[in-house]
């Protein structure tokens, strides 16, 4: 699979019009700076966007998994692309300071995004990478 972004900058934007499926590598703890690997959480996680600008979150535990949902845009900042995430409903997985609706993951490369939105708040950051 190649890269999701391209050098194409037009209206259509920059996704190929293929699924990607991110999974959670990583949490940066926070204020301590501590590194929590998936294979130490108790939950896995993963962000499925789909070509028709649609998100899944899950996160998977032994016994249940949690899903949230809604539409995405990839944005251009400051040189700086990132998901800008708009959930349909509250959800505990909206990855964001406050009671906003609205979360943002960084594209760092063509495999993987960081969503640092709690760390303003004190919060942690979360890792993923492409694995489809």
């Amino acid at each position: 699979m190649g890269a999701f972004l391209s050098c194409d900058h037009n209206d259509e934007g920059f996704i190929e019009e293929v699924t990607m499926l991110f999974e959670l590598q990583f949490i940066n703890a926070g204020m301590s700076g501590k590194i929590i690997k998936k294979e130490d959480l108790e939950f896995n996680e993963f962000v499925e966007f789909s070509p028709d600008s649609t998100f899944i979150k899950r996160r998977v535990f032994v016994d249940s998994t949690s899903v949230a949902k809604g539409s995405y845009a990839l944005i251009e900042s400051d040189g700086t692309n990132y998901f800008e995430l708009n959930y349909e409903k509250g959800s505990y997985l909206i990855q964001s300071c406050g009671n906003s609706l609205k979360e943002w993951m960084s594209v760092l490369n063509d495999r993987e995004i960081f969503n640092g939105g709690y760390l303003p708040c004190d919060g942690p950051g979360y890792g993923y990478e492409l694995v489809k």
